[in-house]
């Protein structure tokens, strides 16, 4: 049975998986690399473009690396990458986290980033990252907190995106501050050996900002503006103050964007 689409992410557009399209194993996974070895299966949940997924493959060789997402297009250029790199130990497959396409026991290693604060029911899709694992195999999460995050110049167009972002992510049942909690979600579905650490991703450099305020400014454009303005919670002006405020907040001198992030590594029992 599929799953329906809404009990996951608000979808993907083009600002989106250009800003997942930068992510790599090094830059985004470190935490969990330590963990990976030659020989390994490794499953990345929510692998969006496969550029994380990639580095896994290099790093398990000759053992095997399978990316999996419910967006069939992100499949697609997951696969394009591939073969553009020629990374021939990896595979991707279009997957519902909370019916995974694998049987019990089957990985060595499962990464997930950016996937529970997406779903509605964060457990079940925890408890199927356990059921495939091996005994003794090893789970890395990495979550976004925003709780945890830091803006300056914060202008109040900038404040109001952020809160309407958030009231969003609350409707369709997601937590933009899922990071602090996955070391007891991990615990309660039955991953012991917990480690977790936190870390920045910092952007100050004006080109980066650049692009990051047009991510920002594209997720409007993609859709969020009409679900704001939809349901009563701005009006076509503040959308366009929002784009604005972007904007200013790219040229600024000494502009700082800091976006936090909680990381978890947890092992299944061997006796399982």
């Amino acid at each position: 049975m599929t799953t329906p689409r809404e009990n996951y992410t608000m979808g993907y557009g083009p600002a989106a998986i250009a800003l997942m399209g930068r992510r790599t194993a090094q830059s985004h996974a470190g935490f969990f690399l330590p963990q990976l070895k030659s020989g390994m299966n490794v499953l990345d949940c929510g692998c969006g473009p496969g550029t994380i997924t990639l580095g896994f493959a290099d790093l398990v060789a000759p053992g095997s690396a399978v990316g999996t997402d419910i967006e069939a297009s992100q499949m697609a250029l997951a696969r394009e990458n591939a073969l553009r790199r020629n990374v021939a130990n990896a595979r991707f497959e279009v997957a519902d986290i909370y019916e995974l396409p694998f049987e019990d026991s089957y990985f060595d290693a499962v990464f997930m980033s950016a996937v529970l604060g997406n779903l509605r029911e964060p457990m079940r899709g925890l408890r199927e990252a356990y059921r495939v694992l091996k005994p003794g195999g090893v789970i890395g999460v990495k979550e976004f907190d925003h709780g945890g995050d830091i803006v300056y110049p914060l202008e109040p167009a900038m404040a109001m995106y952020d809160e309407l972002y958030r009231r969003l992510r609350s409707e369709y049942g997601h937590s933009g501050e899922v990071g602090r909690t996955i070391g007891a979600l991990l615990l309660e579905t039955g991953f012991s050996g917990l480690t977790m650490t936190a870390s920045f991703e910092t952007l100050s450099d004006p080109k980066v900002l650049n692009g990051a305020a047009h991510v920002f400014i594209g997720l409007l454009s993609e859709g969020w503006s009409d679900a704001f303005t939809s349901r009563g919670w701005a009006d076509d002006d503040d959308i366009q103050e929002m784009r604005d405020a972007w904007l200013r907040f790219a040229k600024f001198p000494g502009a700082l964007f800091v976006a936090a992030w909680v990381e978890a590594v947890a092992f299944k029992s061997l006796s399982e």
